[in-house]
């Protein structure tokens, strides 16, 4: 899946001649808490409810100091885990989308890559998903497809997260069942670190759950 699918497009960005005043109306109608400032199509800053405080009603929006040395940003073409990814290191809402000649096409919100990668992981159907922690060298997706598998159940979907400071990744498996126990027994038993799961049959609202849980177990 690519970030092209998911562009926003009919959101304005700020521009760099309007006022604090204006950019604060622009994010409460919006109920968004940051938005790129953009001038002749150029990403030029970010700009956010924080580096609005402290400054007057009428200060132009160039005058505020720039979010970052390097701004960041994403490509139409770049696959949403590594736009999530990117979002989840910078614990940012939402990242301006650039075209290959650096203009803007439109913004990435991250409750919408959450949304379009927990519907990748089939979370609609019934089943579980666990979360196992190790090292990149002890990854082996056909060997844990294996254990899974030896307890009666598939793997409907998965994806990976690097952890920040850390020498670990997080495999994210959708599986097929919610009778867990022999699975985490097993993989207990084949020294894997199981630090989540969560079963579908525990929650009433598919939407809510979704959403919800997805966000907890990639800790945004």
């Amino acid at each position: 899946m690519f970030s092209d699918q998911y562009i926003i497009k009919d959101v304005e960005p700020l521009i760099p001649n309007q006022t604090v005043e204006e950019a604060l109306l622009v994010l409460n109608k919006l109920h968004i808490d940051m938005l790129p400032l953009v001038d002749n199509q150029k990403l030029v800053n970010y700009i956010s409810y924080e580096n609005l405080e402290g400054h007057a009603s009428n200060v132009l929006l160039s005058r505020i100091p720039f979010f970052t040395t390097v701004l960041p940003f994403v490509t139409p073409n770049q696959h949403i885990i590594n736009v999530l990814s990117q979002l989840k290191t910078l614990n940012l809402s939402l990242l301006a989308v650039l075209d290959d000649e650096n203009n803007y096409v439109g913004i990435l919100k991250t409750k919408d890559i959450v949304k379009a990668l927990s519907q990748s992981l089939s979370v609609k159907s019934q089943g579980s998903i666990i979360v196992i922690r190790l090292k990149p060298q002890d990854f082996s997706l056909s060997d844990i497809v294996r254990i899974i598998e030896y307890g009666d159940a598939k793997v409907l979907g998965f994806f990976t997260f690097e952890i920040e400071n850390s020498d670990e990744l997080e495999l994210h498996l959708k599986l097929s069942t919610t009778f867990l126990r022999n699975i985490l027994a097993t993989l207990e038993r084949y020294e894997y670190n199981v630090v989540q799961y969560y079963n579908r049959e525990d929650a009433n609202d598919d939407n809510d759950w979704r959403y919800e849980h997805l966000m907890k177990f990639i800790d945004l």
